[in-house]
């Protein structure tokens, strides 16, 4: 059993101080401390990622495109991702109706678009209009992260109001979300979903604009001369330290570690488990962020025609899953152990281990009395079929692969077949958008710092994550409660009734907390990333 040492940074003495300044206000470990000295303006940083760039609307939230676009577009409010707590940025100051229905934002005075239109209440209102409306003559469908919005309204050049039909607790962190909360101007608005696809349209406020394009595989960012609005207490204020910054995509996992030892990269993007050793033998570091938000998990599919339709043979496969042995023997402890629906650190997340834990015996003894026999090689059969599920590599996920293939031989012993394919990422996502019959089990995670995204994933009406021919009306009034309750501890409760549900009825199968785990060469500081581990590159510089 392979276990990968995992190297932390630690901050001490003076440089400890000056990151606790950035933390203060950007929240996001932060590099900065590996080296004395006074930050360095200028150069070229070339950040290498394994996927390609496609669909450059604000709500893609390909991991690639986040990457990028964090730095172009800005949002009201910025969420520390250390504390969870909501701090200003686009906005100086906000109120909370006393019925919860609405929200007043007063705008930061002298804020451009790169453009050089103004920042004003109407561009905000024309943004979060069609983000939670969509805009059917333009094809743009509604941001599934604005439930319950009503309307927003101009009342002064430098404030807007946002009104709800019901309280909607999550929402000063979905004004901060690097997707749902981005704010661009108004010709950008302007243009259809193809228009706003293209990288080269995008009018944003924030420090970087885009200089050039390169088909799905490249884009360079520019720096932005008079930018002068970062979140309040950031590492400086003014423009950013880097010049420009490339971005490249670089499928090989050994590419990109070479890339990295060699100083051809900066920063790479997704590096292995077996790869960490590798990085930081050689000088470099590995830094690695927590993606708030649901846990990496398996959902399943009840719309399917395999027997995940059968809840004790999802509690059986719940049982059959060792995450103590997926992390010792494919991950490394960059990955925590899942205990929740939520990530590690996201606010109010619930506790789950009681239903987390791996017990062999107690999926054998669910599936013999679900009457699900062995056969002959072990795999259990019923009614003249095996019991087979089967699932796709998603590749997303740098670790999707080995953490499938552990789980495959984990539920062997069980009884049970899965059966994996890899295919490209085109394939996949065909297959994703077809849902053939036998697409019983799906991976994935939705990333958003607040407990909220979970009734943006499970509700019916929403994203509706387990495709249920009959909605779980129980578990719609849960998710739906949580999002009306303003009251922290109440909240937190509510949050755990979700979670109950959820593993209850064997609807999840977590595998690992969704981390995002970056190379840095040892020139390299100031990286950071906002609560869901976008890159943040403002206050990153490089020497050397």
């Amino acid at each position: 059993m392979r276990n990968i040492r995992f190297r932390h940074l630690l901050a001490t003495g003076t440089a400890a101080i000056a990151l606790a300044t950035v933390l203060a206000a950007c929240g996001g470990p932060s590099s900065q401390n590996e080296v004395g000295g006074d930050p360095v303006f200028g150069g070229t940083l070339n950040f290498y990622d394994p996927i390609e760039y496609a669909a450059w609307t604000p709500v893609n939230s390909i991991w690639s495109n986040s990457q990028v676009a964090n730095n172009l577009a800005e949002r009201l409010t910025w969420q520390d991702p250390e504390t969870g707590e909501i701090k200003p940025w686009l906005a100086t100051s906000w109120e909370v109706s006393p019925d919860k229905l609405k929200y007043t934002f007063r705008l930061r005075e002298g804020v451009t678009f790169s453009n050089g239109d103004p920042l004003d209440a109407a561009v905000v209102k024309a943004n979060y209009d069609q983000h939670a409306l969509g805009d059917k003559a333009l094809g743009i469908p509604p941001d599934r992260f604005f439930s319950d919005y009503r309307a927003s309204t101009v009342i002064d050049p430098l404030t807007v109001e946002v009104a709800f039909t019901k309280p909607n607790a999550g929402f000063l962190q979905v004004a901060s979300f690097y997707r749902a909360g981005s704010i661009l101007a108004k010709p950008f608005l302007e243009r259809d979903l193809n228009g706003q696809s293209q990288a080269k349209n995008w009018i944003g406020s924030g420090p970087f604009v885009v200089e050039s394009v390169t088909g799905n595989t490249g884009i360079i960012l520019k720096r932005r001369e008079d930018y002068n609005w970062a979140p309040a207490g950031s590492g400086h204020q003014g423009k950013a330290y880097l010049e420009r910054v490339v971005f490249k995509t670089v499928p090989e996992a050994g590419t990109r570690v070479g890339a990295l030892q060699s100083g051809e990269a900066h920063i790479a993007r997704n590096i292995s488990p077996y790869d960490e050793e590798t990085v930081t033998a050689n000088g470099g570091r590995i830094e690695a962020f927590a993606v708030q938000g649901q846990t990496n998990k398996l959902s399943v599919q009840l719309d399917s025609t395999t027997p995940v339709v059968d809840k004790q043979v999802r509690l059986a496969l719940q049982a059959a899953t060792d995450r103590k042995e997926i992390n010792e023997t494919v991950l490394s402890p960059s990955y925590p152990i899942p205990n929740s629906i939520l990530v590690k650190d996201t606010p109010n997340r619930g506790d789950a281990s009681k239903y987390l834990g791996y017990d062999l015996n107690k999926a054998n003894s669910l599936l013999e009395g679900a009457d699900w026999k062995k056969g002959g090689d072990g795999i259990r059969v019923k009614d003249g079929k095996r019991l087979q599920f089967e699932v796709w590599v998603a590749p997303f996920y740098q670790v999707s692969q080995p953490v499938l293939e552990l789980l495959q031989s984990q539920w062997k012993k069980a009884g049970v077949d899965l059966v994996i394919h890899t295919v490209s990422q085109t394939e996949y996502e065909s297959i994703r958008n077809s849902r053939p019959d036998n697409w019983s089990l799906v991976q994935g995670q939705t990333s958003r710092a607040e407990a909220d995204v979970l009734r943006t994933a499970f509700d019916s009406t929403a994203q509706n994550e387990f495709f249920a021919p009959v909605p779980d009306a129980t578990l719609d009034e849960l998710v739906r409660a949580q999002a009306f309750e303003f009251d922290p501890a109440a909240r937190t409760k509510a949050i755990q009734a979700v979670e109950d549900r959820v593993f209850g009825e064997g609807y999840a199968i977590p595998l690992y907390d969704e981390t995002q785990v970056f190379g840095l060469a040892p020139t390299v500081h100031g990286f950071t990333t906002e609560s869901t581990a976008r890159t943040w590159l403002y206050d990153t510089w490089i020497t050397g």
